[in-house]
Formats: C-alpha cells, structure tokens, sequence
C-alpha cells in the first residue's frame, strides 16, 4: 500500500499511489490498482489486474515484518495527460518495492518499469538495479499480502 511522489518536492517527476493485494488477498479488485503520474511527459499509468511474484529482504517494524521487498507485474493502461495523445492503450508493468521505514519519504523505494504491448518502454521509474527513492509520501508492506 503506498501513494506519495518521487522527485523535486514542489513539482514532482512522478506522483504514486495504490494498492497490491487489498485485504491481504489476491481476489480483490484483480490483485489490486497502481496509479503512476509521469507529470513531464503527461501520462497517466493504471496498473488494473496484479500478481504478486516475490517478497523478500530484511525485517522491519513498519509494520513488525520479516520482509521488506515485494515484486509485482500485470496488466493495465496508459492515458495521455495534458495533450499526449495516448489514449487507453494496454500495457504490462513490473515493480519492485522497498519498505525501508514507517514514514518512508526518504527511505522507501520504488522501481516501476511500464512496457507498450510492442516491449518498447512507456515509462520507468529508477531502474531494476537502482530504485528511485520516495520523496514524499509511504510505501508499506504487509507480510500477508506476500505468497
């Protein structure tokens, strides 16, 4: 669960926000929705039907868990903002978060890599080795949404 943005304070690159597995469970919403908005190239990203693939890393208390990493994928679209003329179109995205602590601007991280049906990349934010850091904002993880 998280929402936040990432980049200059004021006028954000990115602005997140969502949830993996709502109640703790797959079922829900078709695994959940992640919302990203790319402000500098007007796009709009919904993540609609989502799968947990991993979970791992280290525990924390925020809240006490023994995990701190969850990696997502699915299916969703892309919408253009502010004159991009993309309108709909379907995509697949993967994701790796990192709760580092409660309050994680700062701390938590987030990589989220948005690809067109073609595999051309739509969007990335920070990269599968270098994760982008929370500005504002939190990410957080609960154990049990994790297989």
């Amino acid at each position: 669960t998280g929402g936040g943005t990432i980049g200059k304070p004021k006028t954000p690159d990115y602005s997140y926000g969502g949830v993996v597995y709502p109640g703790c469970s797959s079922k829900p919403a078709g695994g959940g929705n992640w919302n990203v908005v790319d402000h500098a190239n007007g796009l709009h990203f919904q993540g609609k039907l989502i799968t947990v693939t991993d979970c791992g890393g280290v525990p924390t208390s925020s809240p006490k868990v023994t995990l701190n990493e969850i990696f997502f994928e699915g299916t969703g679209t892309i919408v253009g903002l502010g004159g991009n003329p993309a309108d709909g179109e379907p995509v697949t995205f993967k994701a790796h978060v990192v709760d580092n602590k409660d309050g994680g601007a700062g701390s938590d991280m987030l990589w989220l890599q948005v690809k067109d049906l073609g595999g051309t990349i739509v969007l990335e934010i920070g990269t599968e080795a270098n994760l982008a850091v929370v500005t504002t904002g939190n990410l957080q993880i609960h154990q049990s949404s994790c297989p």
